[in-house]
Formats: structure tokens, sequence, C-alpha cells
């Protein structure tokens, strides 16, 4: 399945925003067009330690979690999660 403009621009607009990913705070930092995914920075959760070039432990990076557009268990039709993606403000507010 090809995303739509409109699809493709909505997801562009989550860039940046603060959400709520599986009950926790994390951020939207990347869409990734081709592979048709959002990279989602979880907040507040220990790093990892990055390797540099010679495999030698280096600086913390801070989790990721790549969330595919399409649903794994149904090729063509949306990823259900994508529905569960709340804007961080609106559950603090509500």
């Amino acid at each position: 399945m090809t995303l739509s403009h409109t699809h493709r621009q909505h997801l562009r607009g989550l860039l940046g925003q603060q959400i709520y990913f599986r009950g926790a705070q994390a951020r939207v930092i990347e869409f990734l067009e081709q592979e048709q995914a959002l990279v989602i920075q979880l907040a507040g959760q220990q790093g990892r330690l990055q390797d540099s070039q010679y495999g030698e432990p280096g600086r913390r990076v801070a989790r990721t979690h790549l969330l595919p557009i399409l649903d794994p268990d149904r090729p063509g039709e949306l990823n259900p999660e994508l529905l569960h993606l709340a804007p961080a403000n609106d559950i603090t507010s509500g």
C-alpha cells in the first residue's frame, strides 16, 4: 500500500510532538517515508551505550522504537497502534 499525500502530511506533522506511546511519554523524532515507519524516542528511560566506530562504548543514547505505519499482521492496512498515539498534553490536561 502506498500512503496518500494526506497520510504523509499528517505523519510529518507528528514530528517533534510529545506523545504517549504504550503508556509512556515519548516524542516522534522521524518519519521514514521509504520504510513507512515512525521513529519514536522514549522519554525517561535509561539509555543504552552506543559503540564508537572502533566497537568501544561511547555515549549514552535514548531508547527508540520503530513503529511501522502499516499493520504487520494485515498487509495493506494502517497499523492500529497509530490510533493509540495520544498527544501528551491531551492526557495530562484531561
